[in-house]
C-alpha cells in the first residue's frame, strides 16, 4: 500500500506544539498582536504630537519669557531697517554662545596663553571646532574647560563661562580688544588659575534679556542657583526696552492702516525719569535687588527693584554707573539732557569728532569755546568726558604682578584739570 504524505498546515503545527485547539491559541495570537500594533500606534502618535506641538512652538515664535513676548526675530517683519542696524550695536552683542569662527580670529596674532606665578600656564586650545582654556602644570594638562559663553560686546573686553551641571563659571582668561591681549579675569586671584567663580544671575540681568534660574539645595545649608540654559534670551534685545511686543504685532497686523505704535512702549514719549530709570536698569551699577530687574517694564521706577548702598552716588564709578555720573552734570542739571540726547541705541557707536561736537553744539551753541575747538578740529569729550579708570573691575597679568587699567569714558560732564586728561 502506497502511504499518502500530507504536510500539516499552521495551525495543525500550533495545535500539536500547543496541545490547544487551533482556533482558541489563533483567537490569542491575534489579540495579543493586535495589543501589541494599538500600543505602537499609540507610542507613535504621541510621538508625533510632541513634534508637532515643538515645531508649532517654533514657526510662531514661542519665547520663554512668556505669551506675551514675540521674540526679536517677530520684529523683522516691520521694522527690518532698524533691526539690521541694532545687530550691530554693544548692547546686542553684550553676551552670545561661542561661536569657533567667531572667537578664532581673536587669537589671531595674541599671546594666547597667560603664566602665573605658581608655575602653572592657562593657554587657549582649539578642539574639533572648540576653544578651550586648558591649565597646564609644566607639560602636564591637569584641567581644561571649553569657552561656551561671552560676556561682553567685544568693544572693550569679552570675559567666558563654561556650563557644568547647569551652573556657568567663568574662566580665567579675558580678552582685552584695545590691548589684544589676554589676561586675567577680572578680580582673579593673581597667584593661580582660577575656574570656579560662578556667573550669577545679576550678571545675565545687565548682559542679556532673560534666563530662567532657580534655587536648589546641593548641601545642607547650601542653596546654589542654576539655569535652564535653553531659556536664554541673549544680549539686550527689542523687548528689553520697549515691553513685550505680541498683542503689539497682532494689533498692527489685523489693522494695517494704523501706523501710530500700539501696545509698545515709544521710548521718546516716556518722561525723563522714566528713560533714565529704563536705562539705568543696566547702568546704575550693582545695587541691592528687591526683584528681578527682568520684570522691569517701560515706565516703570527703579525704586521698586533697587536700593542703592549708603554713597553710591558721592564717587560713581566709570563701570555700570553711568546714570548717577550723568546725573551729576550741570548739564543735566541745567537742562533737559537724557541718554537719547547723545546715544542712537538702534545704531553701533562709531562717533566722529563732528558728530559729538555736534551733540554739544546743540545746547552750546552760543559759546566762543565752541567754535575754536571746531576749528582745532577737537572733540569736546576728550577734556569734558575724560576716560578714567575703573575701580570695580581689576585686571591684572599675574606673571608681573601688574595691574591693567581698564579705562572707561566718564559721564559726569565737567570741566577737570588738565592732568586728566585722556
Amino acid at each position: 500500500m502506497q502511504r499518502l504524505i500530507v504536510p500539516l498546515s499552521t495551525e495543525q503545527w500550533d495545535y500539536l506544539q500547543y496541545n490547544k485547539p487551533v482556533s482558541s491559541y489563533q483567537k490569542k495570537s491575534t489579540s495579543t498582536m493586535r495589543q501589541q500594533k494599538i500600543f505602537f500606534i499609540f507610542i507613535l502618535l504621541i510621538a508625533v504630537t510632541i513634534c508637532f506641538v515643538k515645531c508649532i512652538q517654533q514657526s510662531s515664535g514661542s519665547d520663554p519669557r512668556g505669551p506675551l513676548y514675540a521674540g526679536a526675530d517677530a520684529c523683522l517683519q516691520c521694522h527690518k531697517n532698524i533691526a539690521d542696524s541694532y545687530m550691530h550695536t554693544s548692547h546686542n552683542k553684550t553676551s552670545a554662545p561661542v561661536f569657533f569662527d567667531s572667537i578664532r580670529t581673536a587669537l589671531i596674532n595674541t599671546k594666547t596663553m597667560v603664566n602665573y606665578p605658581n608655575g602653572h600656564t592657562v593657554k587657549l586650545e582649539e578642539e574639533r571646532r572648540n576653544i578651550l582654556q586648558s591649565q597646564f602644570e609644566g607639560d602636564k594638562k591637569i584641567l581644561s574647560e571649553k569657552m561656551e559663553m561671552v560676556f561682553g560686546s567685544g568693544e572693550k573686553a569679552r570675559t567666558f563661562g563654561y556650563w557644568k551641571d547647569e551652573q556657568l563659571f567663568q574662566l580665567p582668561l579675558t580678552y582685552l580688544t584695545n590691548l589684544h591681549q589676554w589676561t586675567n579675569s577680572p578680580g582673579f586671584p593673581i597667584d593661580h588659575p582660577y575656574y570656579t567663580r560662578p556667573i550669577i544671575s545679576r550678571c545675565f540681568e545687565c548682559h542679556s534679556s532673560y534666563v530662567y534660574h532657580y534655587n536648589e539645595n546641593t548641601r545642607p545649608l547650601e542653596i546654589t542657583e542654576k539655569f535652564k540654559p535653553n531659556t536664554i534670551v541673549y544680549g539686550i534685545d527689542c523687548e528689553r526696552c520697549h515691553g513685550p511686543a505680541k498683542k503689539h504685532i497682532d494689533f498692527h497686523r489685523e489693522n494695517p492702516a494704523e501706523k501710530k505704535a500700539t501696545y509698545i512702549a515709544d521710548i521718546k514719549s516716556l518722561s525723563r525719569t522714566q528713560q533714565s530709570d529704563l536705562c539705568g536698569t543696566c547702568h546704575s551699577g550693582n545695587p541691592v535687588s528687591f526683584k528681578s530687574i527682568f520684570a522691569f517694564m517701560p515706565g516703570d521706577s527703579l525704586k521698586n527693584y533697587y536700593m542703592y548702598y549708603p554713597g553710591s552716588f558721592i564717587n560713581p564709578d566709570v563701570h555700570g554707573m553711568q546714570m548717577q555720573l550723568l546725573q551729576q552734570s550741570a548739564c543735566y542739571k541745567q537742562s533737559t539732557l537724557t541718554c537719547l540726547t547723545c546715544h542712537n541705541p538702534h545704531k553701533a557707536e562709531n562717533k566722529t569728532q563732528q558728530t559729538i561736537t555736534a551733540s554739544c553744539i546743540s545746547c552750546h551753541n552760543t559759546s566762543l569755546h565752541n567754535t575754536q575747538m571746531i576749528q582745532e578740529k577737537k572733540n569736546c569729550i576728550t577734556c569734558h568726558m575724560p576716560l578714567r579708570t575703573s575701580r570695580s573691575l581689576d585686571f591684572n597679568n599675574s606673571t608681573e604682578n601688574k595691574n591693567i587699567p581698564y579705562k572707561l569714558r566718564t559721564h559726569r560732564i565737567a570741566i577737570y584739570p588738565e592732568n586728566e586728561w585722556e
